[in-house]
């Protein structure tokens, strides 16, 4: 390949501003003019000549200038330069074979491979007949939600066709994983005589095995990330196969289940920013407050719905620990639609949350707005319905601990002979759930008993003594029990 190539795309890799550029290019003319002004002076026949060799997918371009450069790249006599020059039938072969994977189309798969196959996952056992192949593919589907191949490199040597991607897996349990992965095909007219997968598949199956953000294929230099080019996804937007197939109902999972991707060719580019912004709620699920507080700025404003706003990294910090401790625990979301824009990232989703009490998972759709400076996040905003929550756990929960002391509590003590507690116990309850419950202002009430069976306590809380005293305005009940009951105000908490 031309060293004028390989300079250009090392120099991509390690410059995310540039990176972006030509994976927006969509001809050859574009990434030709995009590279000179950035100081690469590339010819497009010297670009047709390094992708006959190697079919590099870094954007849009690639995927469409295929036969453009092929016309162009002319040595002035009308005819194709003398290079390897290919056609990408045996790529699109693979992507089209993916797409069945990706739709859990075990049938449609095994349709691509000779009568006479070899195909081998990892270290499990090597199938050699279509029967086989189908049935270890369903075996796999079986275990999973969905599945997504995020290719870096695809090429082609003669028969064998060489992929090196990042596989994405959504396991049954709501977790995502994605590991490096190495296939290799080999050929026989149109169709497959040969596969062998090359990864480390047991995370899958084991969500304990760690999995380091840099074991991606996608990880350049110092760490750094180069953009997704989302081969894929555009696949089943732009293929004419691929639109086909989803108009048959073979739609790929990660559209409906896993992240619920919609089918679109407007790929969302990722950048820096938006990174930031993925390791932070990594690091919020793995509650490694340390690194949080890395991506936050000293000056931070964060504020959930009509909450009070809270300021800096030590208070946010505070506040998830509160939450995880005594409300619910964040472990994951599902994103709808994420706008990118010039320091802000807007995300829209579901966030998935499991309740302390119960350890029901539940979901709240919500939309969150960050404000970067850098790569660290100065604003955050989330408007969210958190009804979810309160119906899990049985009752209303403020996201704000600060208002906790904003009501009024209400504590009533009845002495009862023991015989007697457990029908004071059933009047109680039956005037809490046919009328005080119902009555402008009333927050919640619970109810006690004492285990000598000498008294009852309920404490209520409402929203103002107003409330609570138009509700009672009326011949209160349960005279009889003589309640000895008191308004008061709360004069501290200790809350951890």
């Amino acid at each position: 390949m031309s060293n004028k190539v390989i300079d250009l795309l090392q120099a991509a890799f390690d410059q995310p501003n540039l990176q972006e550029k030509l994976h927006g290019a969509d001809t050859a003319e574009q990434f030709v003019k995009i590279a000179r002004e950035n100081g690469y002076e590339l010819s497009q026949e010297e670009l047709g000549a390094a992708l006959g060799k190697v079919h590099l997918v870094f954007g849009q371009v690639v995927e469409s200038m295929m036969g453009e450069l092929m016309a162009q790249g002319s040595n002035g006599n009308g005819k194709v330069p003398t290079t390897e020059a290919i056609s990408g039938t045996n790529t699109d072969l693979v992507k089209r074979l993916f797409s069945r994977g990706e739709a859990f189309d075990s049938e449609g798969f095994v349709t691509f491979f000779t009568d006479t196959p070899v195909y081998q996952f990892g270290n499990f056992d090597v199938c050699v007949d279509k029967e086989s192949i189908k049935k270890s593919a369903d075996a796999f589907f079986s275990q999973i939600d969905a599945v997504y191949h995020e290719i870096k490199m695809i090429w082609e040597e003669g028969d064998a066709v060489f992929v090196e991607m990042d596989v994405t897996y959504w396991r049954k349990d709501g977790s995502v994983v994605s590991l490096p992965c190495f296939d290799i095909f080999r050929v026989e007219g149109d169709k497959f005589s040969e596969l062998r997968i090359f990864m480390d598949v047991n995370p899958v199956f084991d969500p304990s095995i760690p999995v380091p953000p840099s074991a991606s294929v996608l990880t350049l230099s110092q760490g750094k990330q180069m953009i997704p080019p989302g081969t894929m996804r555009r696949h089943f937007a732009e293929h004419p196969e691929g639109k086909q197939r989803v108009a048959q109902g073979f739609v790929p999972k990660w559209s409906t289940a896993g992240p619920k991707w919609a089918i679109d060719s407007n790929v969302p580019m990722p950048s820096e920013q938006l990174q930031a912004i993925g390791e932070l709620s990594a690091a919020i699920m793995a509650e490694d407050w340390e690194k949080v507080k890395t991506y936050l700025t000293d000056d931070l404003l964060y504020k959930v719905g009509s909450g009070e706003a809270m300021y800096g990294p030590n208070a946010v910090v505070d506040f998830f620990k509160h939450t995880f401790k005594n409300t619910a625990k964040f472990y994951g979301h599902d994103a709808r639609k994420i706008w990118i824009e010039p320091d802000i990232i807007t995300i829209e989703m579901d966030a998935k949350y499991e309740m302390v009490g119960s350890k029901k998972h539940v979901k709240v759709a919500c939309c969150d707005i960050y404000r970067m400076r850098g790569n660290k996040v100065s604003e955050w905003r989330v408007y969210a319905d958190m009804t979810p929550w309160g119906e899990a756990a049985g009752k209303i929960v403020a996201l704000d601990k600060n208002k906790s002391s904003q009501v009024f509590p209400i504590i009533v003590v009845f002495q009862v002979e023991t015989w007697k507690q457990q029908e004071l116990l059933n009047n109680i309850v039956e005037y809490l759930e046919s009328y005080v419950k119902h009555q402008p202002g009333f927050i919640s009430s619970t109810l006690h008993r004492s285990l000598d069976g000498t008294r009852v306590v309920n404490y209520a809380q409402w929203e103002s003594a107003e409330f609570f005293k138009n509700a009672m305005s009326g011949k209160i009940p349960l005279q009889e029990f003589s309640p000895d009951g008191h308004m008061y105000e709360i004069y501290h908490q200790a809350i951890t």
